[in-house]
């Protein structure tokens, strides 16, 4: 019985753009999971994610700092402005939104 064989672009993508420490057994452990019986769009899923997880890293790293926080703060005010789409007291309210949904990146996020 021959085993089923993952999806060779998500397998090409993980293996170029996913986490460095753990592309090995990552992909691995995907391929094991998915020849177990996973569907495609299964596998597919989890690649996109680690992918996502692993290109982002750069940025959370950076909206760890203090400054970093205040400056989106304030780029999100002005593309809100920019756009029109509302005054700039609504403009403050929205750029306080990430955090609601667990961004962290006001001024007071811990």
């Amino acid at each position: 019985m021959s085993q089923r064989k993952p999806p060779t672009i998500a397998t090409w993508l993980l293996e170029h753009l996913g986490p460095i420490r753990h592309r090995e057994s990552l992909a691995g452990d995907l391929i094991e999971q998915y020849q177990r019986g996973r569907s495609e769009s299964w596998y597919w899923r989890q690649v996109v994610i680690a992918v996502l997880v692993a290109r982002l890293r750069p940025v959370r790293l950076v909206l760890a700092i203090p400054r970093a926080k205040v400056i989106l703060r304030l780029l999100i005010q002005c593309v809100i402005l920019a756009l029109g789409v509302g005054t700039l007291a609504w403009a403050a309210t929205a750029s306080n939104a990430p955090c609601r949904l667990g961004i962290h990146i006001c001024a007071n996020s811990p």
